[in-house]
């Protein structure tokens, strides 16, 4: 998922003010007519600026992107936090088959409690 806020390197409090301020700069930094010798880079890069204005400048638009960066967030933390169970796993040999199984229950509620957030 493309952060539009670092697209306009802009924190994600903005004012709106500083939204407007950071696609302008960035808007005649890329624009394509400016930048001939590499045209097709300066069309993706305007391209993207102005998706990432059009959703941060509109507070309804801005406070849905807002939510579904939110929810991307915390799934690539989920993510991340699986994975480094899983390459810790052959560290837990030493635990009795309870505590073993414990852990397996814990691992699974996670990663189903993943795959409903990512289903949003």
């Amino acid at each position: 998922m493309k952060n539009h806020y670092i697209t306009l390197g802009i924190e994600r409090n903005a004012q709106q003010q500083q939204i407007k301020e950071a696609y302008h700069r960035l808007a005649l930094k890329w624009h394509p007519d400016k930048n001939t010798n590499c045209r097709a880079q300066a069309i993706t890069q305007f391209q993207e600026i102005n998706e990432a204005y059009n959703t941060l400048s509109q507070s309804e638009s801005k406070r849905k992107y807002d939510s579904k960066l939110e929810r991307h967030d915390h799934s690539q933390k989920l993510k991340y936090f699986l994975e480094q169970i899983e390459e810790r796993s052959e560290e837990f040999t030493y635990l009795n088959k309870d505590d073993q199984d414990i852990l397996n229950r814990f691992i699974n509620r996670i990663n189903n409690k993943s795959k409903r957030i990512r289903k949003y």
